[in-house]
């Protein structure tokens, strides 16, 4: 009875198992939100604009002119 792994997995395996934990977590959170934009459950999580209790909490990202040079 052994308790831990048969084989070694890759690294490669292991870091695409945590990117795609990530990407279904900002999902989950971002499905929060938007109900949270109707104002009819999960009241303490923050809106989609950052805005938490009448305070900004999130810095809304500002694309920057890019210039390129010559």
């Amino acid at each position: 009875m052994a308790f831990g792994p048969k084989k070694k997995h890759s690294k490669s395996r292991s870091k695409t198992r945590t990117t795609n934990w990530i990407k279904l977590t900002a999902l989950k959170l971002k499905n929060r939100v938007s109900l949270n934009a109707d104002k009819t459950w999960l009241s303490h999580f923050v809106n989609a604009a950052g805005m938490y209790k009448g305070r900004q909490v999130i810095a809304q990202k500002v694309k920057q002119k890019s210039t390129t040079r010559i």
